[in-house]
């Protein structure tokens, strides 16, 4: 059995994750959540499965997460948000606690680290997005940009323990809640949208690869069966992802968004 912690299991590309392992009788998933309770009503089956084993609590909780990360071969940190929070430090407390966890394992003799996959964005690195249209690219900063300075900050931090610990970043592009019609990864080439079920499948073909060929990479994914359709909810987000960059103070009285 190889097992992988899924850190965000109940979020768009979590439960993505869960599914594609799911398929793979030789895989054990550890997933970590806030709320087990909303867990179990995406997957009802998760409460009676000898495949899964879920571990309830905050991210900030080292024990637990220590608990959850041990014996895994690659952990999924897919903490995350659609919503433009101000201070956002979802995915730099999630690498915080990560680091953490594994300290007390890196001291001892034998123990391999497991591998760490990032769900950062396309749209923060130069190189995917050079065929992005200039204001389009710009709107999509600001309209997620306090999400895309906690990813930038976890990517020095992370990068910054790669003398004991791999980790890959994935840079999709537009993600999609839509079936899964085939992937491929990309060292060059982002494509928009591709649906959730595509990534979480290349996340785990990236962190399974045999010979590294990802580890310590920007990575993105194409579609290579036609693109996912449009996400429907992304004119909202972008919306109130601009409207909480400009006048942050109002965050906290607008509608949570998602990309439908």
């Amino acid at each position: 059995m190889v097992t992988y912690a899924v850190l965000g299991s109940t979020g768009n590309c979590g439960t993505a994750l869960i599914r594609i392992l799911s398929q793979r009788p030789e895989a054990r998933i550890h997933a970590y959540c806030r709320n087990k309770t909303k867990l179990l009503q995406l997957f009802p089956e998760l409460f009676s499965s000898q495949q899964a084993e879920i571990f309830e609590g905050s991210i900030e909780d080292v024990d637990l997460l220590a608990s959850c990360v041990r014996h895994c071969r690659t952990i999924f940190m897919v903490v995350s948000t659609n919503d433009n929070i101000p201070g956002c430090r979802l995915s730099q407390d999630t690498a915080i606690g990560v680091i953490s966890a594994l300290q007390s394992s890196r001291k001892l003799k034998g123990i391999q680290m497991p591998k760490l996959v990032l769900l950062s964005s396309a749209t923060i690195d130069d190189h995917f997005s050079r065929h992005l249209p200039y204001l389009l690219r710009q709107i999509l900063l600001r309209s997620a940009s306090n999400v895309y300075n906690d990813l930038r900050k976890t990517e020095e931090l992370l990068r910054e323990q790669e003398s004991w610990l791999t980790t890959i970043f994935v840079k999709p592009g537009a993600l999609s809640v839509d079936e899964q019609r085939g992937h491929a990864l990309s060292l060059t080439e982002e494509e928009s949208p591709i649906s959730y079920l595509d990534l979480a499948a290349a996340m785990v073909e990236a962190a399974d690869d045999l010979e590294g060929r990802y580890d310590t990479r920007n990575v993105s994914v194409v579609s290579t069966n036609g693109k996912a359709k449009f996400p429907s909810g992304t004119p909202m987000c972008i919306l109130m992802g601009l409207l909480s960059h400009f006048v942050p103070f109002i965050h906290p009285y607008l509608p949570s968004t998602g990309p439908g």
